[in-house]
């Protein structure tokens, strides 16, 4: 299957080519330092070992996202366990006008689909939203549809 992954520089509306690549410790780790990400992504939860970890990277090799991919269901459908924007493109964290990147979000989504179909899966996709806002996100932009959750 074709995939050619970008982002979409914030400055200039220009797209920027990226490589998705498993995570390695380092990136990791890297949650942890300056600037902090919203998550540590070496947590326990985030090294079970049938969570496959992934890093974006521009062409310099600048860490600017992770995402977390699980297969559930006896390969019925890959669980996005969680993904991430760097702190600098992360819009919870940076008003729109500073943020460095766009896309983030959807790209890690749209790799989802493509793990899911290399995997035996159909291209199915489940992940919950952080919120009530996010979901209607989801909703509106990516035509998710909500079910119930396993936590619900």
């Amino acid at each position: 299957m074709f995939f050619d992954p970008f982002v979409i520089a914030s400055q200039t509306g220009e797209r920027i080519p990226v490589q998705i690549v498993p995570a390695t410790v380092a990136n990791l780790s890297a949650t942890k330092g300056d600037p902090k990400w919203q998550t540590d992504w070496s947590s326990d939860y985030l090294s079970d070992p049938s969570i496959e970890k992934f890093a974006v990277k521009v062409c310099d090799g600048a860490l600017i996202g992770l995402g977390a991919y699980q297969i559930r269901g006896k390969k019925a459908y890959v669980y996005i366990v969680y993904m991430e924007s760097a702190p600098h493109s992360n819009q919870t964290m940076k008003p729109q006008n500073e943020r460095s990147y766009f896309g983030i979000g959807a790209l890690l989504i749209a790799f989802g689909i493509k793990y899911s179909i290399d995997h035996g899966c159909r291209g199915d996709i489940v992940f919950d939203a952080k919120t009530d806002e996010l979901a209607r996100h989801y909703e509106s932009d990516f035509h998710a549809i909500r079910i119930p959750s396993e936590n619900s």
